[in-house]
């Protein structure tokens, strides 16, 4: 039996808040005030399309949202299977409730109200690492992340407090130019031309990778793979990774929480959802926008897989930009460069993982983790490529029991939940039926069995009630995204900034995982919030 331990999980799904574009500024007037069903039509109710509507319905704007499931939420939903409610994928987010720095996203959620419908509390620890011949635990805050650090390379120590200055003074300079995505003309210049003197650490990193962050604070290879373990969430492996991303996901989890919502993140998605109810928006499930239609180059409302049609002043697409550019509203309205630039940009992965019910209590077994990353290597480019071509016995993997949160809608007493994920690519997964469950089943026994090198009873059929792999096409299926991607473009330092909020479509905006406030579940409400707040500026509302 292995030792005792406390640990909580990070959301693959990232965990950024507070990002800035540098490339477009909002339009300063606001579109003709034509008769219209609607001043705002968002397609899509994940998390940003949510966010975006609450800001909106709250400014006492005419709000509609149009989802193609049968629930709220996108990502962000849970699902059942017997006794068991599985979240479809987050874990936590940052910065999600009361308390520390209060940066970002909790003050979203008091913005709104929506801080009243859900109960949000704080995960202690953030997460363990595990490599050959390493095994760390590590909490949820400065001090204790340092210190856990410090007991097992003492030799580190500077490294170490460089390494909480360098993402400290980057986060500071992220959130002072937090407003640049709003400014125009002389101010953006400006502001733009004062960077290299006033956000210099944001300056230095922009273009850097956190290899090079590692590199610059750290001498062994060991606390290196340790502290940006994180890759695994983020999206691109070390090497390639973007040192901005990776600076401000860390300080906004150990400098502002870890949280975790009660109920699940369908209980956050119905929260935004009544809300937006409350303030006098309207919400339809259950129906797929197929076109926006659009008048004079400028978009005029949607129209519906069933054939209906509801005009509108603005348009949100809670979209991957490819749905929006090539399907919703079609290229030629666009420019040739932004459709040029959109066919250059790399998307990121896409995920593999299995949802098992357990009838065991891991705790009783001396599983107290709540989140494990298992790598049979510590160097992540190599990880990574065994991972897209679906090498996933000597691959990497994130074990999530979420039985373990103190919540008791996952599981029954006397019952685990546990989910694992890892990457995965698209294309490896056959179209033909019978080939595609032959080849699911066969990866999700081999993702279980290298997650039960750390918790061996996972490989036990004695133990297992539930066991339910995903893969990229079911990611696809769900969320309509191109590859079934979840975290938008590949977050190299090439391609940080995304795209805009605003498009080159006047009173058409974006506010998903791939615009650029990032990705991630806190991240993409602050992409709605965002989007929402370029519509505001036109309207003159403060």
């Amino acid at each position: 039996m292995k030792k005792k331990r406390t640990v909580v999980s990070l959301s693959g799904i990232g965990a950024v808040f507070c990002a800035l574009m540098m490339l477009a500024g909002c339009a300063t007037t606001r579109p003709a005030a034509a008769e219209a069903d609607y001043d705002v039509i968002i397609i899509g109710a994940g998390l940003g399309g949510l966010s975006a509507g609450a800001h909106l319905a709250l400014n006492n704007l005419r709000v509609l949202v149009l989802e193609q499931h049968d629930k709220v939420g996108g990502c962000a939903t849970s699902f059942q299977r017997g006794e068991f409610t599985f979240d479809a994928s987050l874990h936590e987010m940052a910065g999600g409730g009361a308390g520390k720095k209060d940066r970002g996203l909790y003050q979203l959620l008091k913005v709104t109200g929506v801080d009243k419908k859900v109960e949000l509390y704080e995960l202690p620890q953030f997460y363990r690492s595990v490599f050959p011949g390493v095994d760390v635990d590590l909490p949820s805050n400065w001090e204790g992340f340092k210190t856990a650090l410090k007991d097992t390379w003492p030799e580190e120590s500077d490294g170490i407090e460089k390494f909480h200055r360098i993402c400290s003074d980057t986060m500071d300079d992220l959130m002072s130019l937090k407003d640049l995505f709003r400014y125009t003309g002389a101010r953006a210049f400006m502001v733009k031309a004062m960077v290299p003197l006033r956000q210099r650490s944001f300056f230095k990193y922009k273009d850097k990778t956190v290899q090079d962050v590692l590199d610059e604070c750290f001498v062994s290879e060991e606390i290196k793979a340790v502290v940006s373990q994180l890759w695994v969430y983020y999206g691109a492996p070390v090497p390639d990774q973007s040192a901005l991303v990776f600076l401000a996901a860390t300080e906004s989890y150990l400098g502002d929480g870890v949280w975790h919502i009660k109920g699940t993140s369908q209980a956050l998605a119905n929260g935004y959802a009544e809300r937006i109810s409350e303030l006098g928006g309207r919400i339809e499930t259950g129906t797929l926008v197929t076109r926006v239609i659009m008048k004079d180059g400028i978009a005029a409302g949607v129209k519906t897989a069933t054939g209906r049609t509801y005009t509108g002043r603005y348009i949100i697409a809670n979209t991957d930009p490819y749905q929006l550019t090539f399907k919703l509203i079609g290229e030629k309205y666009f420019p040739r460069d932004y459709v040029k630039r959109l066919n250059e940009f790399k998307p990121a992965n896409s995920l593999f993982g299995v949802y098992m019910g357990l009838n065991i209590d891991l705790k009783d077994f001396g599983y107290d983790d709540s989140e494990i990353f298992y790598s049979t290597t510590s160097d992540s480019g190599v990880l990574y490529d065994r991972m897209m071509k679906g090498e996933y016995s000597d691959g990497a993997v994130a074990i999530t029991i979420y039985s373990n949160y103190g919540d008791s809608i996952y599981a029954p007493p006397g019952k685990s939940l546990v989910t694992l994920t890892g990457y995965s690519d698209f294309g490896m997964w056959p179209s033909d039926t019978k080939e595609y469950r032959a080849l699911k089943d066969r990866k999700v026994d081999e993702l279980i069995s290298l997650a039960a090198r750390v918790i061996p009873e996972l490989a036990d059929p004695g133990y297992v009630e539930i066991k339910e792999g995903f893969t990229p096409r079911t990611l696809k299926r769900f969320t309509m995204n191109r590859g079934g991607v979840v975290y938008g473009f590949y977050l190299s330092p090439q391609q940080w900034q995304k795209v805009p909020n605003d498009t080159p479509i006047s009173n058409v905006y974006i506010t998903s995982n791939w615009s650029q406030a990032w990705h991630g579940m806190g991240s993409a409400q602050v992409n709605g919030w965002r989007a929402a707040r370029l519509i505001l500026d036109r309207e003159g509302i403060k």
